[in-house]
């Protein structure tokens, strides 16, 4: 009776393989006839079944192959009712090649036919993943563009590095900043070493809030390259951040050297040396320098015109505090320093008038009225009221 049911298992086992394979020559058989809802149908029930594992491996590779191929030909089918029944078909396509791959044997004597396929699924991932990038769909494209740079990498290509650099830079740019901070890493691991890429490890860093790592990163950059301006900027923003302006400020020094025509890095001293909270280089006077050196350059620099009037304005507005604390007996000291003051807002008039007649916005329309007031300029204040 053992006999007799050891060879019913062995004649059971049997006809699973055979029908496991004849599901697989179905498959094939509608593929090659374009019934390829049928052919899925058969590909899926050999694959899926529990059975599956036990077949040969070069059957298991054959039938993985058979799979790529069906889907692949749904997906270039165009048929869109045939393609909402395999809405994964990309991604069955490059799982099933995947593991087709894993059989050594049946890798070499298929090669031609396995690698054109890998490679026609390497390029639609690569497709979808610009398309995505160009049209603003960050998060979408870094996938695509990781899943082109796997298969690159696995078929050797020397494409695969610039493919990773595409989903790195697709994460930043999405925010995801731990994946992007993963790619970019590999791609270091992988040789890429150059300033860009501590650049955007700095990127990812300071998006994730660790500054210590992001100044690393930048530092590391410029010992690479010294001059870098955007790796020097980011340094700057990093010290900003920090509070740490007299550091910021040698940074900033250090662009001017390289370009000593940039109105906008005079204008970001400017702001710095006359902000009087940044107490370790508050400096007015060097303020009034450099916002008037970025006007010279710019004649037309809005920022820089309005700033310099606002400054003097600030100036004068300590001067008539410090008036206002005086003992009363000292009248003279006091006119002394109200007419000091009244000069300074003189003074900056021209370039508040300048920067409203260029934006002419309700702050600073407020703005010019008081000094109209200040400087007792009542048919201007009028007619500025009239427009």
């Amino acid at each position: 009776m053992k006999k007799v049911m050891i060879l019913l298992a062995v004649l059971l086992t049997a006809n699973v393989m055979m029908a496991q394979k004849k599901d697989r020559t179905d498959a094939f058989m509608y593929n090659k006839n374009g019934q390829y809802a049928k052919a899925m149908a058969s590909i899926e029930k050999c694959v899926n079944h529990e059975q599956f594992a036990g077949m040969k491996p070069n059957d298991q590779a054959q039938a993985w192959l058979y799979r790529a191929a069906i889907y692949q030909n749904i997906i270039q089918s165009g048929d869109e009712a045939l393609m909402a029944q395999a809405p994964n078909a990309l991604e069955i396509v490059y799982e099933s090649l995947m593991n087709c791959m894993k059989n050594p044997e049946y890798l070499n004597d298929n090669k031609q036919e396995i690698y054109q396929r890998v490679g026609n699924v390497m390029n639609t991932y690569y497709t979808k993943g610009a398309d995505d990038y160009n049209t603003g769909k960050f998060a979408e494209a870094a996938p695509m563009f990781k899943k082109a740079y796997d298969i690159a990498k696995s078929l050797g290509s020397s494409d695969a590095n610039d493919m990773l650099n595409f989903a790195a830079t697709s994460a930043l740019r999405a925010e995801d900043y731990a994946t992007a901070l993963g790619y970019f890493n590999e791609l270091k691991n992988n040789g890429v070493d150059g300033v860009d890429v501590y650049k955007h490890l700095a990127a990812c860093y300071n998006g994730m809030g660790d500054s210590e790592n992001a100044m690393a990163m930048i530092n590391a950059g410029l010992e690479k390259d010294p001059s870098d301006a955007s790796l020097i900027v980011e340094k700057v923003n990093a010290y900003m951040k920090e509070g740490k302006t007299v550091e910021a400020v040698e940074d900033i020094n250090k662009l001017l050297a390289l370009d000593p025509q940039n109105a906008q890095l005079l204008f970001v001293l400017g702001t710095i040396y006359g902000d009087e909270n940044n107490k370790d280089v508050y400096d007015t006077e060097k303020a009034k320098k450099y916002y008037e050196d970025a006007i010279e350059i710019n004649p037309d620099y809005y920022d820089a015109i309005y700033n310099l009037g606002a400054l003097y304005i600030t100036m004068s507005n300590k001067l008539k505090t410090e008036a206002n604390e005086l003992p009363l007996n000292k009248v003279k000291e006091y006119n002394d320093l109200v007419k000091q003051a009244e000069d300074l807002v003189r003074t900056g008039l021209p370039y508040v008038k300048k920067a409203y007649e260029t934006q002419p916005t309700p702050e600073v329309k407020s703005v010019l009225k008081t000094m109209y007031v200040q400087l007792k300029m009542n048919e201007e204040a009028k007619a500025l009221d009239a427009e």
